[in-house]
């Protein structure tokens, strides 16, 4: 991200008032006129000048300060001061308490979290479009100098952004100094947090010495920092721009996220970590860390490894998958002729289709992919397959995506695999195991993949896998119905029933 001024980096320091106000005016021109937003006011010096440079630089904008309480110590001077900028800047301010239940992160990261649940809770309230806060370039540097402290890549490096998601940072290249020049020169009352002052917080060591450190070693420590961030930033987004050229390459069946090894082979290493992180992400809240994204891509074919979240991934045939350690299951379903039965447990709905609910004989031909329905139901011809291949499992031959069967095929019904399941194939009867294993389909998604049967039990189809051979045969000469999947919402992640 630039500043107005087109460089990399912050404003330096020493910045006239006009050069505030135009640099937040510039960040707030995402916002369209007289759009809501939320401003994030502690009552302190960053949130103070945020609320007064944002209600200046765009007067047309519907602003709302809220202060968030956390009960931690005594804030009622802070709602006062609060308040009083809401009066003179003639805005609304609403006053959210939450509560502070330290987790296995800390109490300071707890407290974050609540903070911006009941920001977002407000801003969902009033419709509003952004929630701005106050982070200046210098708490910009010192998230830069805390991620290096842990090992981080290149995306910690890049740090904040002016603008993420739902959040603005309209104050992100603008000095500390010049904040707090601000207020002393338009003499206006703050806030303090005892917090800033606590050197057992580890962003207080950061800010009282080790700035001051560098500050020994280079001129302008802030500016670096941030201008690290930023350039970081923009290496981060061209990164992304390539892992999203390869991301169709990542199969989804419900759940499950599988790579392929000769994909994360081919690519550069910086490619195949983000591969990997992308398909962890799909599947829990946080991002994975380094050495949970090296454990995946070091895993050797036919072994397992349990990750956070809690994920499993295995590896085999050419493929690593990635799944919540508690498939979803799916009730036995019945499917009529013609009819849907929906398999939410691999996020699809397996349909049945004749001549009469084919959607495809109402089409122009220029509208069948080249196929010309014939309107004659002693000559139907079933539609292709929609070859969907990030939704195909690993193993899956497109032309066992669709099934003909004769007239007298139905009802069916659709199922998880079972123990001793098997299939007649045109080598003869085999274990549906066998079957899965010799075509490569990754453990997660065999738990997950629908069986189609008879009433009694004669498994007729396993979509992409292996289908009947006498329902082959007699589907290829009389073909009168048509099996295919079509996607759906995927099912949450629980526990299996038994079998």
């Amino acid at each position: 991200m630039t500043s107005v001024s087109g460089t990399v980096g912050p404003l330096p320091a020493g910045q006239p008032r006009i050069a505030l106000v135009a640099e937040v005016a510039a960040r707030l021109a995402v916002l369209r006129h007289g759009a809501r937003a939320v401003i994030a006011c502690s009552g302190g010096p960053d949130s103070t000048v945020l609320a007064h440079l944002c209600a200046e630089a765009r007067q047309d904008l519907d602003l709302t300060l809220v202060m968030v309480r956390h009960g931690l110590r005594d804030d009622r001077r802070d709602v006062a001061i609060v308040q009083q900028h809401a009066e003179w800047l003639g805005l609304a301010v609403e006053i959210a308490a939450v509560e502070v239940a330290a987790d296995g992160h800390g109490l300071e990261a707890a407290a974050r979290d609540a903070r911006y649940a009941a920001l977002r809770r407000v801003a969902a309230e009033r419709r509003a479009a952004a929630i701005l806060v106050g982070h200046t370039a210098d708490d910009l540097a010192e998230t830069v100098l805390l991620r290096l402290a842990r090992g981080t890549g290149i995306d910690g490096l890049a740090a904040m952004d002016v603008v993420a998601g739902d959040l603005i940072r309209p104050l992100l290249h603008i000095r500390r100094a010049d904040v707090q020049r601000f207020v002393l020169l338009e003499g206006l009352p703050t806030a303090g947090d005892p917090m800033n002052d606590d050197p057992a917080v580890r962003r207080v060591v950061v800010r009282h010495e080790l700035l001051g450190v560098l500050e020994r070693v280079a001129d302008d420590p802030v500016g670096a920092l941030a201008r690290l961030a930023d350039l970081a930033r923009a290496d981060a987004a061209v990164l992304d721009d390539i892992v999203a050229r390869h991301r169709g390459q990542i199969r989804r069946v419900g759940p499950v996220r599988i790579l392929p090894d000769g994909l994360l082979d081919d690519v550069p290493p910086a490619i195949a970590r983000r591969l990997v992180r992308a398909a962890i992400a799909d599947l829990v809240d946080t991002a994975p860390d380094a050495e949970t994204v090296a454990r995946v891509l070091a895993l050797p074919a036919g072994s397992a490894i349990s990750l956070p979240g809690p994920l499993e991934v295995t590896a085999a045939a050419g493929w690593r998958a990635i799944a919540p350690r508690s498939l979803p299951p799916s009730p036995m379903a019945t499917l009529s002729i013609p009819g849907v039965a929906p398999w939410p447990a691999a996020a699809v709905t397996v349909q049945a289709i004749t001549a009469e609910t084919d959607p495809w004989r109402a089409r122009p031909p220029a509208e069948a992919n080249g196929q010309v329905a014939l309107a004659l139901p002693e000559a139907w011809t079933p539609p292709p397959a929609d070859d969907d291949v990030a939704r195909r499992p690993p193993g899956a031959r497109a032309e066992r995506m669709v099934l003909a069967l004769p007239a007298d095929a139905g009802p069916l019904r659709v199922r998880h695999r079972k123990s001793g399941d098997r299939v007649v194939t045109g080598g003869g009867t085999r274990t549906l195991q066998d079957v899965f294993v010799d075509a490569g389909v990754p453990r997660p998604v065999r738990e997950i993949w629908p069986v189609v049967t008879t009433t009694d039990g004669r498994i007729v189809w396993v979509p992409g896998i292996v289908a009947d051979e006498a329902m082959l045969r007699a589907g290829r000469a009389h073909p009168a119905v048509q099996l295919r999947l079509s996607p759906s919402a995927s099912a949450p992640a629980i526990a299996p029933s038994a079998d």
